[in-house]
């Protein structure tokens, strides 16, 4: 056998691997990644009316969360920047900022899901709050796998 078709075999061998590791992904996906948009339309049998709702009520999520996440994140860099210095004395008023944005977030996090409840007919209503039964394991992020820890 030449060098060549050697070559040749071993670049098809991992074209296939390759293809097959792919595949493999792919079927292998868990429900857990159709994400909570998907999720609780489907498991709440939301109309297009409501679906356009829920859709309005993501975007205005997003904008508030976004807005926290960018208060938090300047919190924290100011809090950790306090190690640089010898003056700490702001430092309980940061935690206490941090604290506060949390809090907020969890707040904007519950009324979103109030606002989710409020477009539900009252057929889906139970659905909806066997939903709030199992938040915690679909909306938890996935965990890592023990060499990712």
């Amino acid at each position: 056998m030449t060098k060549n078709r050697f070559y040749i075999f071993i670049i098809i061998g991992l074209l296939i691997s390759n293809l097959l590791l792919l595949v493999f992904i792919l079927i292998a996906r868990s429900p857990h990644h159709k994400g909570p948009r998907n999720l609780i339309i489907e498991r709440l049998h939301f109309d297009e009316n409501q679906v356009q709702q829920y859709d309005g009520l993501i975007r205005q999520h997003r904008m508030q969360m976004m807005e926290k996440q960018h208060e938090l994140m300047d919190a924290k860099t100011q809090y950790y920047s306090l190690l640089k210095n010898k003056d700490q004395k702001n430092g309980d008023a940061l935690v206490q900022q941090i604290g506060k944005i949390s809090m907020e977030t969890e707040k904007i996090n519950f009324k979103h899901f109030q606002n989710i409840r409020k477009i539900c007919r009252p057929d889906q209503v139970q659905a909806f709050d066997h939903l709030i039964d199992e938040f915690e394991s679909l909306f938890a992020p996935e965990p890592k796998p023990p060499h990712e820890r």
